[in-house]
């Protein structure tokens, strides 16, 4: 009579803690690797841009591409160059937690920058478009180049009037 209690306690204690390895634990996050730049697939869309505001918006995304998970750990690199003249760099806002990765699934970044509202001039505030998105996981020295795309895929340039990007911090993806 007695084994029969033990048994659904253990079987119960065996149930939650099942539950918790599934839950996005910074605990459990701790014992996998960090995600690196090559191991993701990256991505970065500007979106449509909204009536009446200077700002525009552009959402980073990247897609664990690894047979094994691993945890996105802060804010990645984020750089948008035009030749070899300027750089606007992202800096995030917020404060971020890890997300894990398992293969296959995605974390996106929401960024926000000011946007030429006519085309751009050198002397006039604004600089020329930019034609390089530079990239990198958080944590990890390497990055890698990537071409901005609009929300139907084409390739499309980044025309930024700041030297600053916003980034909210990232979440899992869908």
């Amino acid at each position: 009579m007695r084994k029969r209690p033990l048994t659904v306690a253990a079987l119960a204690v065996l149930v939650l803690s099942g539950g918790l390895v599934a839950c996005d634990d910074p605990r459990v996050d701790a014992f996998q690797a960090n995600c690196t730049t090559k191991g993701l697939k990256w991505k970065v869309t500007v979106l449509k841009k909204k009536a009446r505001t200077p700002h525009r918006e552009a959402r980073l995304s990247a897609v664990n591409t690894g047979a094994n998970g691993c945890v996105f750990r802060g804010y990645p690199d984020f750089m948008v160059h035009a030749g070899k003249a300027w750089q606007a760099d992202a800096v995030g806002q917020g404060r971020t937690r890890p997300v894990s990765l398992p293969s296959g699934k995605g974390v996106v970044v929401d960024l926000r920058y000011r946007d030429a509202e006519v085309k751009p001039t050198e002397d006039g505030g604004c600089w020329a478009k930019g034609d390089d998105v530079v990239v990198g996981a958080p944590r990890d020295g390497s990055r890698t180049a990537i071409k901005a795309q609009d929300e139907k895929g084409r390739k499309t340039d980044m025309v930024l009037c700041d030297y600053r990007i916003s980034m909210a911090p990232p979440r899992a993806a869908g």
